[in-house]
């Protein structure tokens, strides 16, 4: 009986080992992240839009390898594969892009949507997913107005000499928003330069429409 019970446990260990590692391989082979209801959240974000297209590209280890050169901080492995933009389209014009990337925050994955405009600079952003109470108030407090307009650089300001929080009186924020405020500007640089490294063809389009207009 004690035998049995034995191998009964050792193949209920076993069994639970197998599917631990079959889900960590399928979350590895998934997208790092996906917009859900693109609809809603374009037009959401771009009012004007008429329509929108999907542009899918991989970002590869040469494009992260890349990518570290220029950023202040490091694009993680996992954050390699195909990753989907959104172009918002007003009848014929293209307005900016719609990007979703995911960020380590204080209290684990975050899943941040960031409009960009045609001269990659942000528009808005939405968490698609994020925890704790920061998250609520971090937008309370105007962390959107302060990114709003700003581009890789201007980005880069705001970041403390550590470049893991928003530098202190920026914003009348506690710690624990500061760091989540760090995370998200991260956020939004490494979006911009991914961008920008991965989808160049969309970008010039972009911001040859933009000089056209000037």
């Amino acid at each position: 009986m004690t035998l049995f019970i034995h191998r009964k446990n050792y193949l209920l260990t076993k069994l639970l080992f197998i599917a631990l590692i079959f889900s960590a391989n399928s979350f590895a082979a998934a997208p790092y992240c996906a917009l859900r209801d693109p609809s809603h959240q374009i037009y959401a974000m771009f009012p004007s839009a008429t329509s929108y297209r999907s542009v899918v590209r991989k970002v590869d280890a040469l494009a992260r390898q890349s990518l570290n050169e220029k950023l202040p901080f490091t694009l993680h492995h996992n954050e390699l594969g195909e990753h989907t933009i959104y172009v918002p389209v007003q009848k014929v014009m293209p307005l900016g892009i719609v990007h979703v990337r995911s960020e380590m925050g204080v209290w684990g994955l975050m899943e941040i949507v960031w409009a960009l405009d045609r001269q990659m600079k942000v528009v808005d952003f939405k968490f698609q997913r994020c925890r704790g109470d920061s998250c609520k108030t971090v937008i309370e407090k105007n962390i959107k107005s302060l990114l709003q307009g700003k581009g890789e650089r201007e980005l880069a300001n705001l970041l403390d000499e550590n470049k893991t929080a928003l530098k202190h009186g920026l914003l009348e924020l506690n710690d624990s928003e500061l760091y989540l405020a760090g995370s998200i500007i991260k956020s939004a640089i490494k979006t911009i330069a991914v961008t920008k490294g991965s989808w160049p063809d969309t970008v010039t389009e972009l911001q040859s429409v933009s000089d056209s207009k000037q």
